[in-house]
C-alpha cells in the first residue's frame, strides 16, 4: 500500500480508503468484519463512514469491529452528518443543532472517543457556513472531532468556508470528497483547480461508477441481484446506456493490460493530479481482495489518451452528482 499526504492536515492515508455503505446491508456482520480486518492487513488506514448508512448499522458494525480487535488507534476513523436520521424538524442539515446531535450519536455507534475526519455529507443552503463551522469548531475544541472535512459540495462553497474560518479562526476543511470516475470527470473543471490551489486533499467516491467499471450491468435498466442498482432510485438513475457502452469499451484497454476494468478504473483515478486517495466500498470480501491490485498498475500516456478519447476530459456520460441539488 502507498500513502499520500491529506492536503494541508499532514495527515498520510492510503490511496485506497475503505468505504463502509454496504455494512449492514447487503453484507452481513461477519463479512464485514473480515473485509475490515483483510483491508487493516493489506495497509488501509482510512474507513470511510457516514450516519445514515444502512440506517446506523454500518458505525455499529465498524465499532464493534475495531473494539474486537483493538485496532481503532492503527486507523483513521470518518463520519458525515447532514441527511435525516429521523422525523423530527431538526433531524436533518448542517444546523448546529443537527451537528452536535449527530456526532454524538456516531460516537456512541461507532464505540470511539473521537472522529478522524468529520464531514459535512452535503453542503445545506439554508444554515449559513458560520453556524455550521461554529458546530464544528466546538467538537474540534471539545476533542470530538480531529478535522473536518466536506463531502460533494459546489467549490464556490468551499472556498467560502475558507474565508469564513480566518475570519473567525474556525477549523478548516482538510478534505473534499466529490464523485469521480472514468464515466463522470467533472470535477476536472473547477473541483480539482480549487483543490490544488489551497492544498485542499481529495478523497473520491464511486471509482467503479456504481459497478459500470465493474462490468456489473448489461444494459441500462437490468440489475443483477444485490447490485447498487438496485438499493435506490438515485443509485440507478447513475446508470446509463451510454455509461455502459463507455464501460464496455474502456473494458478493451483493461484486457490489453492484463487486468480487470474495475482495476483499471481504480488506477486511473489514483493517477489523477491533486486526488489523494480513493474509496472502494466492496460488498464481498473477494471485491476487496480484486481491487487491491490497482495500487501497483502503472499507466502510461497511451492508457491515458484512450481514456480521454472515451470520455473526454471535464464531461459525463453518468450523473454522479444527482444527490448533490447544485450541479
Amino acid at each position: 500500500m502507498h500513502y499520500r499526504r491529506l492536503g494541508r492536515s499532514g495527515l498520510m492515508i492510503s490511496e485506497l480508503v475503505l468505504g463502509t455503505m454496504n455494512f449492514g446491508g447487503p453484507t452481513s456482520k461477519s463479512e464485514s468484519f473480515k473485509i475490515i480486518d483483510a483491508a487493516i492487513e493489506a495497509g488501509i488506514n482510512l474507513l470511510d463512514c457516514a450516519n445514515v448508512y444502512a440506517n446506523g448499522a454500518s458505525e455499529r458494525i465498524i465499532g464493534e469491529a475495531l473494539k474486537r480487535d483493538g485496532k481503532r488507534k492503527d486507523i483513521l476513523l470518518t463520519s458525515k452528518v447532514f441527511l435525516r436520521v429521523g422525523d423530527r424538524p431538526n433531524d436533518a442539515g448542517n444546523s448546529k443543532y443537527h451537528i452536535m446531535e449527530a456526532c454524538e450519536a456516531s460516537l456512541r455507534q461507532l464505540q470511539t472517543e473521537y472522529i478522524d475526519i468529520y464531514f459535512l455529507h452535503r453542503t445545506d443552503f439554508n444554515v449559513p457556513q458560520e453556524e455550521s463551522l461554529a458546530a464544528l469548531d466546538l467538537l474540534v475544541k471539545q476533542g470530538k472531532v480531529r478535522y473536518i472535512g466536506c463531502s460533494t459540495h459546489p467549490p464556490w462553497r468551499t472556498v467560502e468556508a475558507f474565508w469564513i474560518a480566518d475570519k473567525h479562526h474556525f477549523p478548516k476543511f482538510v478534505c473534499e470528497q466529490p464523485p469521480y470516475n472514468l464515466l463522470d470527470r467533472r470535477i476536472e473543471n473547477e473541483i480539482i483547480p480549487m483543490s490544488r490551489s489551497y492544498d485542499l486533499g481529495l478523497i473520491t467516491w464511486s471509482p467503479l461508477a456504481q459497478g459500470m467499471l465493474a462490468g456489473r450491468y448489461e444494459k441500462a435498466g437490468e440489475f443483477p441481484e444485490n447490485s447498487r442498482g438496485t438499493q435506490k432510485d438515485i443509485y440507478a438513475e447513475r446508470i446509463t446506456s451510454r455509461g455502459v457502452q463507455m464501460a464496455n469499451e474502456l473494458k478493451n484497454l483493461a484486457d490489453r493490460k492484463a487486468c480487470t476494468l474495475a482495476q483499471l478504473a481504480v488506477a486511473w483515478v489514483l493517477r489523477q493530479p491533486a486526488v489523494t486517495g480513493a474509496i472502494v466500498g466492496p460488498r464481498t470480501l473477494k471485491h476487496l481482495t480484486d481491487m487491491l491490485p490497482a495500487v501497483d498498475l502503472e499507466l502510461n500516456d497511451t492508457d491515458f489518451a484512450f481514456c480521454d478519447a472515451v470520455v473526454p476530459p471535464g464531461t459525463y456520460v453518468s450523473d454522479h452528482f444527482n444527490t448533490a441539488g447544485w450541479k
